[in-house]
């Protein structure tokens, strides 16, 4: 299935926040339309500078995942004004569904934190966090939302109460998953024609009723969000997606699909490379 925005209920343009810079650890709320953002970043006991996205958004408002569903707006993070920084790696923590009869989203409500890994072109010299965010959020209408936030980070700082605010988000992001218990087992294709495969995922986790699985595919790729196929069966339990490829240039072969399992506050995340027949391995 198309991703399908509301356009009737977008608004035409988008609402730009901008923050003069911050000289500290733990950057000012930039203010944009029915949502906060600020920069959080300080160096690691190793020295490794660590940062943080922090995204408070007013109640009954929601803002997209990475990847955000059937309909929504797929946030960018753009950190290429920064000064000192050769590369910034946004990390996310596993969203909620969020289905309203139309369509099926990837979203987050009240708070969000995504930790982001920053490289240091020259160690050892201050860092210049330069964002320009672009978002979407949601109530009954939806709005393309800009946010500007820039930070000043001392060279080799270190401040613990940002260190506490990214190791609590780096904590949230999916881990592991527990061996036996809760984790994502196999992916194999099952059904359908090369335009339109089915995906049979298995896991082990508790109730199909208390988990949630989240697909993502190649860009030209739609998903449908998997659901439980069929009764446990010794511990797994087994979950089924189907793909509109009817527009994909990306072929089967090679293709990846990355998985994303939550129980309740825990997640784990498996990436499958699929082979020809639709495998993943």
């Amino acid at each position: 299935m198309m991703p399908r925005l509301r356009l009737a209920r977008l608004a035409p343009f988008a609402l730009l926040a901008v923050a003069m810079p911050a000289h500290a650890a733990i950057g000012e709320w930039v203010e944009g339309e029915h949502v906060r953002l600020r920069l959080v970043a300080t160096h690691d006991e190793s020295g490794a500078l660590q940062g943080l996205i922090e995204m408070e958004l007013e109640p009954g408002w929601k803002t997209y995942w990475r990847s955000p569903g059937d309909a929504g707006i797929p946030p960018r993070f753009d950190f290429s004004a920064s000064r000192n920084a050769g590369g910034a790696e946004v990390e996310f923590p596993a969203p909620e569904r969020s289905d309203d009869g139309f369509a099926a989203s990837n979203v987050y409500h009240d708070r969000v934190a995504l930790p982001v890994r920053v490289a240091p072109s020259t160690a050892g010299q201050p860092v210049r966090l330069d964002l320009a965010a672009d978002l979407g959020v949601c109530d009954e209408v939806c709005l393309p939302v800009a946010i500007k936030a820039v930070l000043d980070v001392p060279a080799d700082d270190r401040d613990n109460a940002a260190d506490g605010l990214i190791r609590e988000a780096r904590a949230a992001l999916p881990g592991p998953g527990r061996p036996g218990e809760f984790e994502i087992l196999a992916l194999k294709r099952v059904d359908g024609d090369d335009r339109a495969p089915v995906f049979e995922a298995e896991i082990h986790a508790g109730s199909a009723d208390d988990v949630l699985l989240f697909a993502e595919t190649p860009a030209d790729w739609y998903p449908a969000p998997p659901a439980a196929a069929d009764a446990e069966e010794e511990g797994v339990t087994r979950f089924r997606f189907a793909v509109d490829r009817k527009s994909a240039t990306t072929p089967i072969d090679g293709a990846e699909i990355r998985l994303t399992l939550t129980e309740g506050d825990a997640a784990t995340e498996r990436r499958f490379h699929l082979d020809a027949t639709g495998a993943g391995h």
